[in-house]
């Protein structure tokens, strides 16, 4: 059987889900069928890095220093014509970005280099909650564009689609929704240890623990839940915040949650996810812009309810008032609404929590999605009569 050459192109290895994605992509690929390499620039800023993950597990990263996160014309320029150069040295048939500046840099190099086959994952999109309505502008021209050298384009959900081809980037046929998988294996263990993680924590029985996880940036939305926080706190007297993550907001965070003392803490940067999710009794996801949320995944394999913003394909991941409840973003009010409605009915909580860890395991395992994507590959090798 003949072996196909696969490159993964992303800016960076921070904690992030594009970045758990792209890395048990690499790591799971099917390699009597593929021969892998990830590309990234060098990881930077204050999320955290998966890097030591990368390494253990045996995966050299091809560094290009040039592909940084920030537009800069010099440097992105030099990314794309060192990156068509890696791209026709090491004879890819197929390169894979992922996220939107390596999509666009990387994509356009493959072309130069004369690539077969161009695959893109935007994980999510730069509509939104991320830039000016002029820069947002740009951008979205910029992804028409690259999407027209693009053979197949993979969002995390069926509404990611739809958000894309609402903004002309793309044609429908170019589409297809691959969710983002989660590890699986850490989350009954995880459960199990519920009571101990609580402890630990400091969470005394018969408190309500509230909690939150990722970047903490304003895409998030986490001022809105420290917001809902004080709010909550004056409704529900037995109810504790935790908030674990870092990022540009976080001395902001810790300034605007100061007045709930110690009922409110902010966890920094942590590698057992699996247990806070497990020892909370409700999740918040307050992002004004999602790809998919893959924390809610998390959170689901925890059995723990989520009250979520309803934006990009988190209704998809989600059922309302299944496994959580939905609110609008940015509306602070609303978090605390459903956070103290969902307090005040603990059999609600344990049956949406039943429900949520149902929906997750086994559907959204790794394994899974890394099938979905090479089954992707699978369709443009035949297609394109590669195999020959």
């Amino acid at each position: 059987m003949k072996r196909f050459r696969v490159a993964h192109v992303i800016t960076r290895l921070c904690k992030g889900g594009a970045q758990e994605n792209t890395f048990h992509t690499v790591r799971l690929a099917d390699r009597a069928r593929y021969e892998v390499d990830l590309i990234s620039g060098y990881t930077t800023g204050a999320e955290g890095s998966i890097e030591d993950r990368v390494r253990a597990a045996g995966i050299d990263v091809i560094r290009e220093p040039m592909l940084v996160r920030a537009v800069s014309p010099v440097r992105d320029w030099l990314a794309l014509r060192r990156l068509a150069r890696v791209f026709r040295e090491r004879r890819y048939d197929i390169v894979h970005t992922h996220t939107s500046k390596a999509g666009f840099v990387g994509r356009l190099a493959a072309v130069r280099a004369g690539v077969p086959l161009i695959v893109h994952t935007p994980h999510g999109h730069v509509f939104e909650g991320y830039f000016p309505k002029p820069v947002t502008q740009v951008f979205i021209r910029l992804e028409r564009y690259a999407a027209r050298k693009s053979h197949r384009l993979i969002a995390l959900t069926a509404r990611g689609i739809e958000q894309h081809l609402a903004q002309g980037v793309g044609r429908r046929e170019q589409w297809i929704a691959i969710f983002s998988g989660i590890d699986l294996s850490p989350y009954a263990a995880a459960v199990e240890r519920r009571e101990a993680t609580r402890r630990a924590l400091g969470i005394e029985p018969g408190d309500l623990l509230v909690g939150g996880v990722g970047r903490l940036e304003p895409v998030k939305g986490f001022a809105y839940f420290v917001e809902a926080a004080h709010r909550i706190a004056e409704a529900v007297p037995r109810a504790r915040f935790i908030l674990a993550g870092d990022g540009s907001q976080a001395g902001f965070l810790r300034e605007k949650a100061q007045a709930l003392g110690d009922r409110f803490r902010l966890l920094g940067l942590r590698d057992d996810v699996p247990d806070l999710m497990a020892a909370m009794d409700i999740f918040v996801l307050p992002s004004v812009n999602e790809g998919m949320g893959r924390v809610l995944l998390e959170c689901g394999a925890a059995g723990t309810p989520a009250v979520a913003s309803a934006v990009g394909g988190v209704p998809d991941v989600l059922a309302d008032g299944v496994a959580g409840l939905l609110v609008p973003p940015g509306d602070a009010g609303a978090i605390a609404g459903a956070v103290e409605t969902l307090a005040a009915d603990p059999e609600r909580r344990r049956r949406m929590g039943s429900d949520a860890r149902a929906a997750v395991v086994p559907a959204y395992g790794l394994e899974r999605m890394v099938q979905s994507i090479e089954a992707v590959y699978e369709t443009l090798i035949e297609e394109q009569g590669l195999d020959c």
